[in-house]
């Protein structure tokens, strides 16, 4: 968990390690940092997984039954010092076997909402989605009494055009599309956002940002199963879109969309949506982390070379951008940056369409798989250029500085040790694919 409380001006940061006090008692410890040093707020029972300000006072939520020297579970604010219970969340069994979680905590229209895997909140029935209403929690009008399949998981709400939308992982008896992982409430009743809004059965949907007129939703959920788009997609009202065309985007694996991104994290900052997520290739380019900037049109990527496949969520401070580095290669090629990483590069790689776009008046980048040569490129403007051969991992592969004349440049001497696909990467700004056949 990473957040930027603005209101006492600290920077939050927990869930990286546990560590051991009281008899062998593991705790979660969140910090702070001031600009200066760091220091521990708290010690929790479990991971924290989320944190906001409201009303001047911080809260802090998860899936922890106590904390150090307290018994305070699910949710606790902190006032004067201390931590403090703010009311009673219960689990989605009665037995205590799978307790509460509270993924997010969100304000909207200036009501705090909790948003998770619990069933009640404060004794009312509630179904993973509760606001706070004077003293207590309690339920939404309606939504106890939608006849969910199973406990739904709740995962985010966003007022847009003057509707309160919410969204998880969630269906209906009889799997009616309309009726999945998207629903919207107009005042009187709730309904589907749109039809057909998210496909697959085992695709949801994790956060949702306003941006330019638009709703963008991040998430896990693929072309495959009828989406409009794969891990993040956009709805203006009437239709829902992708941010570009099919085939490109945010993938794991390049070419492929047997795996999708896992977005977890979108931010609205200086004119731009910041995406963060788990994902290592943007419009068929390599990037460092799964952390992207997108304009409207474009995606711009971060400086660096790849070090871990996830990295959300993210959090400003003093205009510097942080972030959780996790699911790192092994080996890692910067063991240093793991956990909270803090990026101080710009976004300045940037692509529309990625894959072969012009490189010069009246070409495309090609890149041919020649045995006896290597590989050849063509389309390239004449002059000086570094390529770099990468797999399908983004692990290196080759790496040449060429001249280029004609249309034509000097073959890129490598050896791959079987029939594979790679990305061939001119200048940190084009790529190519390649297909190599022995």
């Amino acid at each position: 968990m990473v957040y930027t409380d603005t209101v006492h001006d600290q920077l939050l940061a927990g869930g990286f390690h546990q560590i051991v006090i009281d008899t062998d008692q593991y705790y979660v410890p969140l910090y702070r940092y001031n600009g200066f040093a760091w220091d521990t707020l708290g010690l929790f029972g479990h991971q924290m997984k989320t944190a906001v300000v409201y009303q001047d006072t911080l809260f802090v939520a998860g899936g922890f039954q106590w904390m150090h020297n307290a018994s305070i579970g699910s949710i606790a604010c902190y006032v004067d010092g201390q931590w403090h219970p703010y009311g009673n969340f219960q689990g989605t069994q009665p037995d205590g076997n799978n307790p509460s979680q509270i993924q997010r905590l969100r304000v909207v229209d200036g009501e705090l909402y909790a948003m998770g895997d619990f069933r009640y909140a404060d004794g009312q029935l509630c179904k993973g989605l509760a606001k706070r209403v004077g003293g207590h929690w309690e339920p939404l009008p309606g939504w106890p009494e939608l006849n969910f399949l199973g406990d739904p998981r709740i995962r985010d709400v966003i007022r847009f055009q003057g509707k309160l939308v919410v969204v998880g992982t969630f269906s209906f008896p009889g799997f009616n599309p309309w009726w999945r992982a998207m629903l919207q409430y107009d005042g009187a009743a709730w309904g589907p956002v749109c039809d057909h809004c998210l496909m697959g059965g085992f695709d949801g949907v994790a956060c949702m940002e306003e941006y330019k007129g638009e709703l963008y939703l991040g998430g896990r959920f693929y072309y495959g199963s009828g989406n409009a788009g794969q891990g993040i997609m956009r709805w203006d009202g009437e239709t829902m879109r992708s941010l570009g065309p099919v085939g490109g985007g945010l993938q794991i694996y390049n070419y492929s969309d047997q795996y999708p991104p896992n977005i977890g994290g979108l931010e609205v900052r200086d004119g731009l949506l910041y995406i963060s997520g788990a994902f290592r290739f943007v419009n068929h380019l390599p990037v460092a982390t799964g952390l992207c900037t997108w304009d409207g049109t474009d995606f711009c990527l971060p400086e660096g070379d790849y070090f871990a496949d996830s990295f959300m969520p993210v959090a400003f401070y003093h205009d510097t951008l942080y972030g959780t580095a996790t699911s790192l290669p092994n080996p890692a090629p910067f063991p240093g940056l793991s956990g909270l990483v803090r990026y101080t590069g710009g976004f300045t790689n940037c692509t529309t369409l990625g894959v072969e776009e012009p490189v010069g008046a009246g070409t495309a980048l090609h890149a041919v798989w020649d045995p006896a040569g290597g590989v050849m490129l063509f389309g390239l403007p004449d002059g000086q250029h570094t390529v770099r051969v990468m797999d399908l991992l983004g692990r290196l592969a080759a790496r040449a500085n060429i001249s280029s004349a004609a249309g034509f440049a000097e073959p890129i001497r490598f050896q791959p040790k079987a029939n594979a696909i790679y990305v061939v990467w001119v200048d940190g700004q084009q790529a190519a694919k390649l297909t190599v056949i022995h």
